[in-house]
């Protein structure tokens, strides 16, 4: 009977061993960084928002226009193709699929889907009216979620609202922690 006890605590050691059970180590968080052509970082510290974004060079499209709306959204326009708006939410994606799906008004079709974002268009059968483009982006900053979409009455191809997705997801945070 000492025989097999020495036998499983000797298995158990060295399982631990094998697996690192002893100290843990300090995982670092890598972030990734996007570039995109033609475009540069926007600091927002100055409109309340610890973020940078990238939006359109301003020598070739202008300045970027940025706008804190009384609902708290921060809009971020520059020249006739990019608009965006970034406020604190949950950016809920499954709840816009259902109101999508459920619109009496708009017949919508979800363009592309993925994890944290939602491309999708909205057109008014037999009206004259032009297809709409837009886009929901879930930015997890930390422990922040921001709600990144379009500017609603924004009129975008799906070139554009491609292009905007994009910058979207290179929202990071403007905080910088000093290595000592």
């Amino acid at each position: 009977m000492k025989k097999i006890t020495y036998l499983f605590a000797t298995i158990i050691a060295l399982s631990l061993t094998a697996c690192g059970g002893g100290a843990e180590e300090p995982v670092e968080e890598v972030v990734e960084t996007v570039v995109l052509k033609g475009f540069e970082e926007l600091n927002l510290s100055e409109w309340g928002f610890n973020l940078i974004v990238m939006v359109p060079k301003e020598e070739i499209h202008g300045t970027p226009e940025v706008t804190l709306t009384e609902r708290g959204a921060l809009e971020i326009v520059v020249g006739l193709g990019f608009g965006l708006e970034i406020m604190y939410g949950e950016a809920d994606i499954e709840l816009l699929k259902m109101d999508l799906k459920e619109d009496l008004v708009f017949t919508s079709e979800i363009i592309k889907e993925e994890e944290n974002a939602l491309i999708y268009s909205q057109n008014i059968p037999d009206s004259g009216v032009k297809t709409q483009n837009h886009f929901l982006y879930k930015a997890q900053i930390g422990t922040e979620v921001y709600e990144v979409r379009d500017i609603i009455d924004g009129e975008f191809g799906s070139g554009m609202i491609e292009k905007m997705l994009k910058a979207a997801k290179t929202i990071k945070s403007s905080n910088t922690e000093v290595a000592v």
